[in-house]
Parts: structure tokens; sequence; C-alpha cells
């Protein structure tokens, strides 16, 4: 008889979130080992900053063009010493362990192993990392209002990502541009902001913003004769006071989220905690600010992120109140696995279980990918298993939950099936 740690690893996963480049992109930075597992935004760098690694450190030992790969490693080995057992580290070491056969990574070891590095380039690299998370489908991120190319890899599935019009920043003659909408008043603005979400409705499978990291979540009702003064400033080119960003991107958001609802696509939306270092204001994150949103469009369908960490016991209510939000444990796991252990658990005793997206590793490299889904599964199997071990939920209880959280919660919600 399998183990529900079995059960869970032989689950296609559909991940629900991820930045991973392109692959010609990938093709041409042709990482080495150090890149593939460290690099190209990933993660862990954060951590190595917040023990006291400078970025000029990190620079150093993300640099290629030093082949000594155990010289670099010296470089930030005090680092990550300080800070090897946090989620991102150990999303990192158990890609280290599944892609190069390396149980405790050291510069020895990463110099040894660098040779394998070669199977993981090119589009087949980027297909075989894909192959060994065993993922199905992909959500991508790729910061763009266009979804680029997938012929290469037919399971990237790619959002719309609309934050600089939400925070305010949106140039208007690139919109025009690409929307063929003349914006020359805020009547045709609205044009556009339609017009675009109808040219990709079919071809992108949620709207995306992550507008928390520029500005408050908090949203507020805008007419268009209150959005006229920002909206004549933004196009004259005069620079917003935040006061005027928020009022254009609250007008704007408005007109997405109920374009969305009419066309039926999920609008993403980023809260809780930031990636990065040294700026992150806690008062802008929290999902309830989001509740005038919600409220005032029901009939569109809100995905909130990350758990909101740390603010998570929020939604955890407002998903059990409100039927149009659906939250996501997207890069959860390896903020804080366990935290995200803790709230799969009360979830499933306080929220519908199908409102709950299992796995998104929110990392730009495929072979970083590899490291976050096993991760995932490894956590989520221990969470369900302590379950199971209190007598709450039967064996056969608990794998039906995970393959709701990591696939069909997703499938029936995105209309893959």
């Amino acid at each position: 008889m399998q183990t529900l740690q079995q059960c869970i690893d032989q689950i296609a996963i559909f991940d629900s979130h991820e930045h991973l480049i392109s692959p010609k992109a990938y093709t041409e930075l042709q990482p080495d080992i150090i890149t593939a597992l460290f690099g190209v935004h990933a993660y862990i760098q954060h951590d190595l900053v917040s023990t006291g690694c400078s970025y000029r450190t990190i620079d150093a030992f993300l640099d290629q063009q030093n082949t000594n790969i155990a010289a670099r490693w010296a470089l930030i080995e005090p680092y990550w010493l300080a800070c090897q057992y946090t989620g991102y580290a150990e999303a990192v070491r158990i890609a280290a362990h599944i892609l190069y056969g390396i149980d405790v990574i050291d510069g020895a070891a990463l110099q040894n192993a660098s040779s394998l590095q070669t199977q993981y380039q090119g589009v087949s690299g980027y297909q075989r990392a894909i192959a060994m998370a065993h993922l199905r489908e992909i959500q991508v991120d790729a910061f763009t209002w266009q979804p680029p190319n997938t012929s290469e890899v037919p399971s990237l599935l790619y959002d719309l990502n609309v934050q600089t019009i939400v925070d305010g920043s949106v140039v208007f003659d690139v919109l025009a541009t690409h929307t063929s909408v003349a914006i020359t008043t805020v009547q045709e603005y609205r044009i556009a902001l339609q017009t675009l979400l109808r040219m990709h409705a079919t071809a992108v499978v949620a709207i995306k913003t992550q507008h928390a990291y520029t500005r408050t979540l908090a949203w507020n009702p805008v007419d268009d004769a209150d959005c006229e003064h920002a909206f004549e400033k933004h196009r004259s080119g005069v620079p917003l006071s935040p006061h005027d960003a928020i009022v254009l991107g609250d007008w704007a958001l408005a007109v997405i989220v109920r374009q969305a609802g009419i066309l039926d696509i999920p609008i993403k939306i980023h809260t809780g905690h930031h990636a990065g270092n040294g700026a992150m204001p806690l008062e802008w994150l929290s999902p309830r600010l989001l509740i005038p949103l919600v409220k005032a469009f029901p009939d569109t369908r809100f995905i909130c992120m990350h758990i909101g960490y740390p603010y998570h016991d929020e939604l955890l209510s407002m998903a059990k109140h409100y039927a149009n939000i659906f939250v996501d444990l997207c890069w959860a796991w390896s903020i804080d696995p366990v935290t995200t252990s803790d709230f799969v658990r009360r979830w499933i005793h306080t929220v519908p279980v199908t409102k709950l997206f299992g796995f998104g590793g929110d990392a730009f490299l495929p072979t970083q990918t590899v490291g976050f889904a096993a991760q995932a599964r490894t956590w989520l199997a221990r969470t369900l298993q302590t379950e199971v071990d209190a007598g709450l939920l039967s064996t056969s209880a608990a794998t039906a939950i995970a393959r709701a959280l990591l696939s069909e919660n997703q499938h029936k919600f995105f209309r893959r099936s």
C-alpha cells in the first residue's frame, strides 16, 4: 500500500504561479550550477542579504565569467550557513539533491557536480526540469500584456499583467498603440482598457496585479469626474502625487475588474509579504483592504496570492464569507513552511477545500521550480499525515484533498477541463 507521500508525489501539479523566463532567454543565459540554484531573482538571495551579505558579494557569487565554482561559493558560505534552514534555503537544498545528487551544499560539492548542469541547458534542459518537477500546466506572470510565444513549451500558460495600470504609472501612448485606441479622455481610457482585456481574453488564464509593491491594496470607488484631474495630469506628463496615482489606479482597477467579470477572467492579486529586502510597508499588504473591491464586484472571481502572509488569518475568514474569494498557496510553502502547513490544516476545517490552490513556485528558472515543487509536496504530505494521525481525516480523504489542492481545484476554476 502506498504512503500518502508516494501518492502525492505521483500527482501532476497544476502550477498556478511562476515568473519563468522564456525558453529562448533561458537558452541565451546558459546558467551554470550556481545560477541554476541561486540566480535570476532567486528568493534565497533575500535571506542571504538578511544575514548581512552585500549585493556586491552576491553579484560576484553569481558571476558566470568566473568558472571557479568553489571560490565563488566561498564568498557567501558564512551567510549560507546562517540561513540554510529557512524555507527558501530548504528549496535550494532539495533542488540540489534532485538535480545534481548533492546532499550537503558546499564549494567542493558544487564544483564536482558542475558538469551535470549541461543536461539542464537549452530548451531541452528547460523541458527536462519541468518534467522532473512533474508539472502538468504552468501559469506564468511574465510582467506583460502580450502573452509570449509558448510553442517551445506548450505547458506554459500566461497571465495578463496590469500592475502599471493599477498603480497609475501606465504609459498611455504604449497602451494606445497596443490597443489601437486613442486615449485623450477618461472615456477613451475606459475603452482602451476594455479593449485590452478583450484582445487577450482567450489567450490568457488570468489577470495579474502585484500593485501592493508600489501602493496600498486599499481600494475606493472613483467616478469619471473625480478621475479627470489625475488623468489629465498623467496625460500631460505631469508627475502624479501618491494620492493622484491611487485615484487613477483605483478608477482603472474598477474598469478592469468589471470587464474581467463580464469576460469571466479571474483576477490574481498579490497580498502579503514582499520579495526583496529593505522596503516592505506592512500597512499596504493586508488582504482585508480588498474587501470593498470584492463586495463591489461579486460576479468577478478574485485570487488572493501567497496566503496574505503574515496576515493569513484574515483570508480564512474572507474566503469563508465571500463566494468570489479564492486563495493560492503559491510561494507560501517557501516563505514559511510551518505556518503554511498550519494554515492548510485550519483551512480544511474552516473553508471549502475547493477554494484553495496548492502550489506555485514563483520562480524565474525551471531548475529552481524543481526544488519548490518537491518542497510543497513534502510539506503537504506532512500536513495531511498529521491530520490522519490525529484521527481527523482518513488516508483516502487526505489523498483526495491533495489531488484537489494540487490539480483538480485549478482545472475546474480556470476552466481547463
